[in-house]
């Protein structure tokens, strides 16, 4: 082939009046005009509209990203307090997610770093209940006095010998003198009629004296009517003992210090998670029970009982700490519920709920706790379980 023919083979292929093609066209194509919306009769007209519709698609595309935000315009009315929220609304944001996870980091560094004061132990004293003990550390964390949460322990009864055996049958036991002499001296249960056959003696006088004497005082002495009551005493002892009210002692919680938390290591610390996931369980289960028992103070060991634990932990301490989120999760559920249930009275008209104790376990400790769990120990879908249940609370609600 001459190098004439060549470059006009080269300028004919690389014309630019040409359209680029997908693919070099090989099968015969139907020339139909471009608003030709009909049903292909044969695959000529089928790869006309495969090329027409292939012309219209972009060069350049992108895939949709999940995890954008869509701008808010300003004229967008905003949601007023009585319209439902939106379902992203109802966990936390995802900033407040990450700001906690990385201060939660730095306080688990912190919290297990030496410091220059030196604690001595004191051995006499015991600090807290025994890991087993559930129920000594329910008492321990609601500040009960030591002798609730740290019992006296049952004294030993001392062994009996063969000897003391057979001395108390009587079988098998010599008698001697000494010991019916000794066992006489020692008797205090002796008959009246031996005392009496004794004979008159200094101690019989002094208590016939103290006798006669006492009688003339009895005889002397007033009747209680014939002595009046003071007045103003009389009100006093009208009063009944319905009347008298004792007052209920106030016990402060006991609050995660550092010298109780250097005893507790991670296995100790996941038993003790393992606790508070039977007492919240314990209280959902039994509506008799009062949500309020479950305090901030319990949050806060349950918080720093978390620092405790290793960043590697098995299959079953995840196990237990997926159950300890799910407990907060249905904890918050069912506060929403009963909160609900209570403002309405039974003709089913709103009226005002009583302020709830501050110390109750809120919302806010809870979602802490589930972001530790789903942050520190990945375990990221129980977001998706808290929202599916928090919807159906809220969209019941509503």
């Amino acid at each position: 082939m001459s190098h004439s023919a060549k470059r006009k083979l080269d300028a004919l292929e690389d014309s630019d009046d040409e359209e680029p093609m997908l693919g070099r066209q090989v099968l015969p194509v139907a020339n139909l005009p471009e608003t030709f919306d009909g049903v292909p009769m044969d695959g000529m007209q089928y790869l006309f509209t495969v090329r027409r519709d292939a012309r219209l698609l972009p060069h350049v595309t992108r895939v949709a990203n999940p995890y954008d935000v869509p701008e808010v315009s300003a004229a967008a009315p905003l949601p007023g307090p009585s319209e439902p929220r939106a379902p992203r609304d109802i966990l936390p944001s995802e900033e407040w997610r990450e700001t906690f996870l990385r201060r939660f980091k730095n306080f688990r560094k912190n919290s297990v770093q030496p410091t220059i004061h030196v604690h001595i132990p004191d051995s006499t004293s015991k600090l807290m209940p025994d890991k087993k003990e559930r129920d000594l550390w329910w008492a321990f964390l609601a500040g009960r006095p030591e002798s609730e949460w740290n019992p006296p322990k049952k004294p030993k009864q001392p062994k009996v010998s063969r000897w003391q055996q057979r001395k108390q049958k009587g079988v098998g036991a010599p008698v001697f003198a000494d010991d019916l002499r000794e066992d006489a001296s020692l008797s205090y249960d002796a008959p009246e009629s031996e005392s009496a056959a004794a004979g008159p003696s200094d101690l019989s006088y002094e208590v016939g004296a103290d006798a006669s004497y006492s009688v003339d005082a009895a005889q002397s002495l007033p009747t209680p009517s014939g002595t009046p009551a003071p007045q103003d005493v009389s009100a006093d002892v009208s009063m009944t003992s319905e009347d008298v009210r004792e007052v209920p002692l106030v016990y402060l919680p006991r609050e995660p210090t550092p010298a109780l938390l250097q005893h507790i290591d991670h296995r100790y610390a996941m038993h003790l998670l393992m606790y508070f996931t039977h007492w919240i369980n314990l209280r959902l289960e039994q509506p008799s029970m009062s949500l309020g028992e479950i305090t901030q103070s319990h949050a806060r060991w349950m918080f720093t009982l978390l620092s405790r634990v290793d960043d590697w932990i098995t299959s079953d301490e995840t196990s237990l700490l997926r159950n300890l989120a799910r407990a907060c999760i249905s904890f918050m559920v069912e506060r929403r519920r009963r909160r609900a249930a209570q403002s309405k009275d039974e003709e089913g008209e709103v009226r005002e709920v009583a302020a709830e104790d501050a110390s109750t376990l809120d919302d806010a400790s809870c979602w802490m706790i589930i972001s530790a769990i789903t942050g520190m120990w990945g375990q990221k879908d129980l977001w998706m379980d808290a929202e599916e249940l928090l919807a159906k609370m809220e969209g019941g609600v509503a």
